[in-house]
């Protein structure tokens, strides 16, 4: 199965993702607010030097963690004009997101003991990957209540096709790999506090994703 430390150049110890996932929550506690007022203050919607700057803080942190010079990769200002945001960046390497994808995928051996076309296998990622763009600009309470088609024929698909409930899941984590390697490459054109912010929220989507994936597949077995 997927390891983080596989063909990436970030430190072999530490996965990003699990580095900026739960990140307001993490930050909301530290300073005794609502983690939804951290996010609105990532957002701009809100100012807060307190929050800034443990936002700040917090990304450096990570750099840090992950080996990177933050001087490059955190305050670093953006080039000028507009910063990239991820939603803009997947959808401009929607192609090559999924033949990424794909790759380590057929490195897997628990992936590929299903033996199918690798159409079959890829069809249902960039669907995956389109909702997962939409749903991210939602609040988590309004993703929990809004239909996830793509996630929930998806794990229709896997069961039908004699994936392991854990091969299914293993899907999402390629994904989420694939993304974050992705946001890795462009750090120098992205704000890095919109950058936490977008991040965070593509975690939250795709976990409620695989959720739905995932007893949709079981409800099919």
């Amino acid at each position: 199965m997927y390891r983080d430390n596989s063909s990436t150049n970030l430190n072999p110890k530490i996965s990003p993702q699990a580095l900026y996932r739960g990140l307001y929550v993490r930050i909301a506690r530290k300073l005794s607010v609502d983690p939804s007022y951290v996010s609105r203050v990532a957002r701009g919607a809100r100012r807060s030097s307190e929050v800034e700057n443990a936002l700040r803080e917090a990304q450096d942190e990570i750099n840090r963690r992950l080996g990177r010079d933050s001087s490059v990769a955190g305050s670093k200002p953006a080039p000028s004009g507009a910063p990239k945001r991820l939603k803009h960046l997947v959808e401009q390497n929607r192609s090559r997101i999924t033949k990424q994808w794909l790759l380590h995928s057929q490195a897997d051996p628990d992936l590929t003991r299903v033996k199918i076309a690798a159409q079959k296998r890829t069809a249902p990622i960039l669907p995956l990957i389109e909702e997962t763009m939409k749903f991210m600009q939602l609040k988590v309470k309004d993703m929990t209540r809004t239909p996830m088609k793509a996630a929930e024929q998806h794990g229709r698909l896997r069961q039908v096709q004699g994936f392991t409930a854990m091969a299914l899941v293993e899907e999402y984590n390629l994904v989420r790999r694939c993304v974050f390697t992705l946001a890795q490459e462009h750090l120098q054109q992205m704000d890095p506090r919109l950058l936490i912010q977008d991040l965070t929220q593509f975690g939250e989507a795709l976990d409620l994703q695989t959720q739905r994936a995932l007893k949709d597949y079981l409800g099919a077995a």
